[in-house]
C-alpha cells in the first residue's frame, strides 16, 4: 500500500475517533451543568442511574416528592399515587435488619413499643393510646401492615429525613428523640403514669428512634414524601374558629364515627381508641388543635374509607365536636407558644380563648348552650337540636355556666399525688419523672418549673372542680395513687 492510500484511510479514521471525543465531552459537560442546576445528570445520586452514584456533591437541600399531590382537593393519598415515589411498605426481616446483633434487636424493640405503647411501656402512659392509633398497624385487629406504614393514617417512612425541625410550640428546634417524648408528654399523657414521660437517653426512647430511623433507610436525605405531615385548611378552607358548628358536627358524629368510636366517644376496647374523657390524648397534644384534627380526620377517618366527608366544613364540624369534649389536663400547657401566643386553633388554650372573645373552649360553649353532653356520657340523635344553624354564628356574649377548667381532667395517679403533697408542704419542687415536664429534653421548657403545675392543680381544687375530674381511670392508676410517697 503506497503512502498515499494510507493518508485517505488515516483521515476518516481520523475524523470518527474526533467525532467521539467530542461527542463524549459534550456529554460530560452537560451532565455538570445538569448536576449544577439541580437536575441530579447521568448516574446521579437522586436518580440512582448509571454505574456511579456520586454523594454528596449533586444532592441539593429540601424537596417535596409529588408536592402538587398535596393540593388536590379532598383525596390524594394512596399507594399508587405519587409519580416520582409510590408507596410500598417494607418488610421487617434478616435482609432490612441491620447486621449488627444490638442494633437489629433496638429496632425490633422500637416496633414493638409503637405498635402497643399502653401496654409495652405502662409506667409511661397515662391512657389507653398507642402510637399505632394514629400510625396504623401494630396488634389492634383493625389496622393494617407494619407499625407506622400505613397510608391510611400517618404514615412514619420517611419522616427521620426531616428532622431537627423546628416547633412553635415550645419555640425551639427538637430531634427525634425529643419528638417522641413530646409525644408521650402529651399524646400518651404520660403526667397520669407512674414515671411520667422516658429518659432522653433512655431504652425506650432509643429503641423507638431506632425504628424510626430504619423505616428512613433508602429514603435519600433531604428528600420528603408527599404524605409527611397533616395537610391542614388554608385559605379559603379554613372556617374561623368562632364560626364552626361542633352541633352539626355531633350530627355527623353519630353518621360517621359513633359505629366505631361510640356514642360516647370512649372507643371500642382493643380496637378503636378513645377520643376524649379520662382515657385519651390531653389538652396539650397537636389532636387538640382544631385545624390540626380537622386534616387527620379528612386524611384518615373513617378508617378505611377516609375523603367520604363532603367538604372541609365537614372535618372542622367534626374537629370541633370531638374537641369539644373533657380531657386530661396537661399541667405545663399554660407555658407552650409562651413568646407568640397560641394559635386560633388552639381551642383549648385559655389565651386563645381570651383572644378570640371567650370566656371558655368555643366549641364547648356552643354544645352547652345546646344541651350536647361533653362529658362521656353517650350522645343521642335527640340531643341534637332541630336548628343547628344557629351555632354556625360566635354565640360570645351567650351565657354558659363554665370556665376554661370546665374541659379540664386531672391526673389521677402519682404525678398529683406528688404536686399536692409538695404544695401542702410549701415545697416547690416536684419529682421530674411523674410530672412529665423537669426533664430538659421533654417537648417542653428547658427549664421545667413545677409551680406552675402546682398552681393548675390547687387552683381547680380551690374552685370547686373536682366534680369534674371524671376519675373514671384505671384501677392501675387508682392503686398507684393510693400507694404514693
Amino acid at each position: 500500500m503506497s503512502n498515499g492510500d494510507s493518508t485517505l484511510l488515516l483521515k476518516p479514521t481520523l475524523l470518527v475517533i474526533g467525532a467521539i471525543i467530542g461527542a463524549l465531552v459534550i456529554a460530560l459537560a452537560a451532565n455538570g451543568l445538569l448536576a449544577f442546576l439541580g437536575g441530579g445528570g447521568i448516574g446521579s445520586a437522586e436518580s440512582g442511574g448509571g454505574d456511579i452514584t456520586k454523594l454528596p456533591g449533586n444532592w441539593s437541600g429540601e424537596k417535596w416528592y409529588s408536592e402538587d399531590l398535596r393540593d388536590q382537593g379532598m383525596r390524594y393519598k394512596n399507594e399508587t399515587a405519587g409519580d416520582e415515589i409510590q408507596f410500598v411498605p417494607k418488610q421487617m426481616n434478616n435482609s432490612t435488619l441491620p447486621e449488627d446483633e444490638n442494633r437489629r434487636e433496638l429496632v425490633k424493640r422500637g416496633r414493638e413499643l409503637f405498635a402497643n405503647t399502653s401496654a409495652e411501656a405502662p409506667e409511661h402512659v397515662g391512657n389507653d393510646l398507642s402510637c399505632a392509633n394514629c400510625h396504623g398497624g401494630g396488634d389492634l385487629p383493625t389496622v393494617n401492615g407494619m407499625v407506622g406504614q400505613d397510608i391510611d393514617l400517618i404514615p412514619l417512612v420517611g419522616t427521620a429525613a426531616g428532622y431537627p425541625e423546628w416547633t412553635g410550640r415550645t419555640e425551639r428546634m427538637r430531634d427525634m428523640r425529643q419528638r417522641i417524648q413530646g409525644c408521650f408528654l402529651r399524646s400518651m399523657n404520660a403526667p397520669n403514669s407512674t414515671e411520667g414521660v422516658p429518659a432522653y437517653d433512655s431504652r425506650e426512647i432509643q429503641a423507638m428512634e431506632s425504628y424510626l430511623v430504619w423505616l428512613n433507610k433508602g429514603t435519600p436525605s433531604g428528600r420528603v414524601p408527599y404524605w409527611r405531615h397533616i395537610e391542614k385548611p388554608e385559605g379559603k378552607n379554613e372556617t374561623n374558629v368562632s364560626k364552626v358548628n361542633p352541633v352539626r358536627g355531633a350530627d355527623l358524629y353519630l353518621q360517621n364515627c359513633a359505629s366505631c368510636h361510640g356514642a360516647d366517644g370512649q372507643g371500642t376496647e382493643g380496637q378503636y381508641p378513645p377520643l376524649w374523657g379520662p382515657e385519651s390524648y390531653n389538652d396539650g397534644a397537636g389532636m387538640g388543635r382544631l385545624y390540626t384534627s380537622a386534616g387527620f380526620i379528612r386524611e384518615a377517618m373513617p378508617y378505611g374509607s377516609a375523603h367520604t366527608f363532603t367538604d372541609w366544613q365537614d372535618v372542622q364540624d367534626v374537629a370541633g365536636f370531638v374537641n369539644a369534649h373533657k380531657r386530661p389536663h396537661l399541667p405545663r400547657q399554660p407555658k407552650d407558644w409562651k413568646a407568640s401566643g397560641s394559635p386560633d386553633e388552639g381551642i383549648y388554650y385559655n389565651r386563645t380563648q381570651q383572644r378570640l372573645g371567650y370566656d371558655m373552649n368555643p366549641m364547648t360553649k356552643k354544645l352547652m348552650l345546646a344541651g350536647v353532653p361533653i362529658g362521656s356520657e353517650s350522645l343521642n340523635q335527640s340531643d341534637i337540636p332541630n336548628n343547628v344553624k344557629r351555632y354556625d354564628k360566635p354565640l360570645r356574649n351567650e351565657s354558659a355556666n363554665g370556665s376554661w377548667q370546665t374541659t379540664w381532667i386531672l391526673p389521677t395517679g402519682n404525678a398529683t399525688a406528688n404536686m399536692t403533697a409538695n404544695a401542702t408542704n410549701g415545697s416547690a419542687t416536684s419529682n421530674a419523672s411523674t410530672t412529665g415536664t423537669a426533664n430538659t429534653t421533654t417537648d417542653g421548657n428547658a427549664s421545667s418549673n413545677a409551680t406552675a403545675a402546682i398552681r393548675d392543680t390547687m387552683a381547680s381544687a380551690m374552685n370547686g372542680d373536682g366534680a369534674e375530674r371524671e376519675s373514671r381511670g384505671r384501677v392501675a392508676s387508682e392503686t398507684r395513687r393510693a400507694t404514693a410517697t
